[in-house]
């Protein structure tokens, strides 16, 4: 149903479909959208317990010039908690895909490519997905993106060899995960002042955490499958596609978009990308670890900036 930008679409995993996966049946996603059908089309992703709601300050600004979706992805916000595989993305790759494909392409034509934006965990899918699905995506722009490096002073593991106990436990650690796992402690304890706590920790401009923004996260969080959702998003078994090896795929035009003052995913990552692909355009914010809610003036003026050039 639709009323007032709150849309239901019911997602059937493309890639259950053909695994002929024991579970494939329908999961409910929440999005929205707004804006006249502008090119290209933008498709914004949240980040780890966040949800669309998270867009609220840059849906209406990049409205004006773009076609703008927005999507909770499956386990977070509004989206069922589904009680699915999320091994590295195993979900949110192919759920942008098909969101592509099933609800965008019908409502503005097909093969008109998108442009994904992501924050943290987000930007982690954005790029996967722009890099595994070429014909999808016209770009990325990663906000303060998530996700592994190659550790050079280790071999590429040995798919064959069962890992010990210990190295999962390192994998699990590993990343974003080492310190969201906190914040996976205060969602689940569901205290709302716990939760502004972990956000004053990642916000550089404070009267930007209003109660809107905490309770968009505590009431997802109250599912009672949530938990259950968090300690599969959280349980790695398989090592996750490194950033290097996305970025090996990749053939789109990336602009990094970094909060200057995150302590989580610091600026020295965005370098890191850039030296490993060096045609992406850098650009800092005096921000935290969510730029676009944290300077959304600063964020929006340059998302629709780099925007621009996409026009092609």
């Amino acid at each position: 149903g639709t009323h007032a930008g709150w849309n239901f679409w019911q997602w059937r995993n493309s890639q259950d479909a053909s695994s002929k996966a024991l579970d494939s049946s329908s999961k409910r996603v929440h999005w929205c959208a707004a804006g006249e059908i502008g090119a290209p089309p933008v498709l914004l992703i949240h980040g780890y317990g966040a949800s669309a709601y998270h867009w609220r300050y840059n849906i209406p600004e990049l409205a004006k010039h773009h076609r703008v979706y927005a999507l909770c992805l499956l386990g977070f916000g509004w989206s069922e908690k589904a009680q699915v595989d999320y091994n590295n993305g195993k979900q949110w790759i192919p759920q942008i895909a098909d969101f592509i494909e099933q609800v965008i392409w019908p409502e503005i034509g097909s093969n008109q490519r998108v442009v994904l934006v992501g924050n943290s965990l987000g930007g982690y899918a954005s790029l996967a997905a722009g890099s595994l699905r070429p014909d999808l995506v016209r770009a990325v722009a990663l906000l303060n993106g998530a996700g592994p490096f190659e550790d050079p002073s280790k071999p590429p593991a040995d798919p064959n060899r069962q890992q010990t106990l210990i190295e999962q436990l390192q994998i699990f650690v590993t990343g974003l995960v080492k310190r969201v796992v906190l914040l996976l402690a205060f969602v689940r304890a569901k205290q709302p002042a716990r939760i502004r706590e972990v956000l004053e920790l990642v916000y550089t401009n404070k009267e930007q955490l209003d109660d809107d923004l905490v309770d968009s996260i505590v009431r997802p969080a109250t599912d009672p499958a949530a938990a259950d959702v968090f300690y599969r998003i959280n349980h790695r078994t398989t090592p996750p596609l490194t950033i290097n090896a996305l970025l090996a795929r990749l053939q789109a035009p990336l602009l990094l978009l970094w909060g200057l003052q995150d302590p989580w995913i610091t600026p020295a990552k965005a370098e890191q990308v850039r030296a490993l692909y060096p045609s992406a355009q850098l650009v800092g914010l005096q921000a935290g670890h969510c730029p676009h809610d944290d300077d959304p003036v600063g964020a929006n003026a340059a998302l629709l900036d780099w925007l621009k050039d996409l026009k092609d």
